[in-house]
């Protein structure tokens, strides 16, 4: 069974490439950069939030509409967190620029996992009490939780 972690990793690796393929299709095409890293970006929210919804935290006992805010507002911070960091190293003269990226990028998918794991896609104290909030049986047998796709 694949850790949190690792299903996490994989699915933002997927959303990126949609991203980055979306947006590569919509700039051969005609459409300007911006407009379709916008789209792109749009689409590959999408299929992130769908990605850890159901595959990363895959039982999690959060209804998806709460947890779609959440993911909102988690994806949000990253991504300045991800801008602040690239912003300070260089700024500072900790790192250059390619260096800077990498770490950047690094801390901002962290502090995702930690927000998306603890907050977006928690579940509510019943359903983290009875063992769901995590995507495990209440036996804590490793097997995940099938739950429907609610958004109330």
């Amino acid at each position: 069974m694949l850790g949190p972690a690792l299903r996490f990793a994989l699915t933002g690796g997927a959303a990126t490439l949609v991203h980055l393929g979306v947006a590569i299709a919509l700039i051969r095409s005609g459409t300007a950069p911006l407009i379709a890293n916008a789209a792109a970006f749009a689409t590959a929210f999408a299929v992130s939030f769908l990605g850890h919804h159901l595959f990363t935290f895959a039982g999690h006992g959060a209804a998806a509409g709460r947890a779609l805010g959440r993911f909102a507002i988690v994806a949000a911070t990253g991504f300045l967190v991800n801008e602040t960091v690239l912003y300070l190293l260089p700024g500072i003269g900790l790192t250059g620029p390619g260096h800077a990226v990498l770490i950047s990028t690094g801390v901002a998918a962290f502090c995702s996992f930690v927000l998306s794991r603890g907050w977006a896609f928690a579940g509510s104290r019943a359903a983290r009490a009875s063992g769901q909030g995590r995507g495990f049986s209440k036996e804590g047998s490793g097997v995940p939780v099938k739950h429907p796709m609610t958004w109330g």
